[in-house]
């Protein structure tokens, strides 16, 4: 599975299935029950853009099946 991960240097999309999950404490569930997963994500092998190999918190994440929301896409446009 590839997830989709932007690149904090250069500001840029890409996906990957090279990655493991780290630090998994489950998922947990915030007052107004939402729930998030409580992991980071790491990056195997380095990212296409910059060559870094960057850690994630999971939420940071945007969803493999739905891609970026405009909020996001808006967001990453913005740093550029």
């Amino acid at each position: 599975m590839k997830f989709l991960f932007v690149c904090p240097i250069k500001n840029k999309v890409f996906e990957s299935a090279d990655f493991s999950i780290l630090e998994n404490r489950g998922v947990i569930t915030d007052a107004a029950g939402k729930k998030t997963l409580d992991a980071k994500v790491a990056l195997e092998k380095p990212c296409p853009f910059c060559g870094g190999k960057h850690i994630y918190h999971a939420d940071e994440l945007s969803c493999p099946f739905t891609g970026l929301d405009a909020n996001e896409e808006d967001a990453a446009d913005a740093r550029d």
